[in-house]
């Protein structure tokens, strides 16, 4: 018995290692890994080129006016597209090629120099010298000059090429060829400039050269009237009443019957009480002043504009005080307003 016993108990400890066994080989084993799925990565975004819209002749106005600024590269994409809507646009090829070219190298390294006159700008210096209004933006690089800043008059800039002989005009202004809507354009841009940096008597010296080369459209005539009278305004605010009534008169003769300009004639001549001449003036201009401020009336009562309409009146009566008609509306449009206030005040 005893040895049964012992083969037993050996055997119990043979299983007992066996079952250790296997249960730490299961515990050793590890589970298999699952397989790995490659992550596609995203594809890099590729930029979209915007194309700027816009017509040929808008787009390139853009342009101009971008490089009047000095922004090279918001004009680059204009006027290549300008380009490909007018493949044989001359002028855009050539703002083009200036924006990267070297200005030493397409200019030549030979300059002089040259004092900037009154009423000058880039492009027609750049007309004067270079014979071409548009290579303003090359000349601009070729004297680091940013365009946004004023060309004062007095400055010395650099010019490209030999000095002209004195008491000899430069070749390219021997020739002046009418200006082409491009080239207006560009004038009426410096204009408008040359009117925001307070510089008024330059700005007409621009806008009378279009109207003197055949170049003038509604836009600059009609701008050229607001910078005649702003400048007349600035002349008398200052007390030159003298040099307000020549330039006034001068603008009549050029746009002769103007209401815009006769209203300012008449409120410079106002300030000049005892000058005989503007006496005189003033008795010509009443009676066009009237109708003037006749019309300015019953175009403000059509729209239904009372309050305008009476300014209108009495301006009429204060050069007028006896024109019974103005007298009768007056008193029609006061009680218009009168009752619009009461009635007003009741709600």
């Amino acid at each position: 018995m005893s040895m049964e016993k012992v083969s037993m108990k050996r055997l119990g400890i043979y299983c007992c290692i066996l079952l250790i066994a296997g249960l730490s080989g299961c515990t050793l084993m590890q589970p298999p890994r699952p397989a790995v799925i490659p992550v596609e990565s995203e594809p890099v975004p590729v930029p979209v080129a915007v194309v700027p819209q816009g017509t040929a002749k808008e787009l390139f106005k853009a342009g101009v006016d971008a490089l009047q600024h000095g922004d090279g590269q918001k004009a680059r994409p204009l006027l290549q597209q300008v380009l490909v809507l007018e493949p044989g646009h001359k002028n855009a090829a050539s703002l083009l090629q200036q924006i990267d070219a070297n200005p030493a190298e397409m200019l030549g390294k030979e300059k002089f120099p040259y004092k900037v006159q009154q009423g000058d700008t880039l492009s027609l210096i750049a007309r004067r010298f270079l014979g071409d209004h548009f290579k303003f933006y090359i000349l601009a690089r070729y004297n680091d000059i940013v365009l946004s800043d004023n060309l004062e008059a007095g400055r010395i800039i650099n010019i490209p090429g030999k000095k002209p002989p004195p008491g000899k005009a430069a070749p390219a202004m021997i020739a002046e060829q009418p200006a082409t809507p491009d080239v207006s354009n560009l004038r009426l841009s410096e204009a408008k400039k040359l009117y925001n940096d307070g510089r008024f008597a330059d700005s007409i010296n621009v806008l009378e050269r279009i109207q003197s080369e055949g170049g003038a459209n509604a836009e600059s005539s009609d701008f050229l009237l607001t910078v005649y009278i702003a400048y007349a305004k600035k002349l008398t605010d200052s007390g030159e009443f003298a040099e307000a009534d020549k330039l006034l008169s001068r603008a009549l003769t050029a746009y002769p019957g103007n209401e815009r300009l006769r209203k300012a004639f008449a409120k410079t001549l106002k300030l000049m009480p005892d000058h005989a001449r503007a006496k005189a003036a003033l008795a010509k201009l009443k009676p066009e002043m009237v109708e003037d401020y006749y019309k300015d009336y019953a175009r403000a009562r059509r729209r239904q504009d009372y309050t305008e309409a009476l300014n209108s009146l009495d301006k009429l009566l204060e050069i007028d005080p006896y024109h019974e008609l103005a007298k009768s509306n007056r008193n029609e449009i006061k009680a218009i307003l009168d009752r619009e206030q009461l009635g007003r005040q009741h709600k």
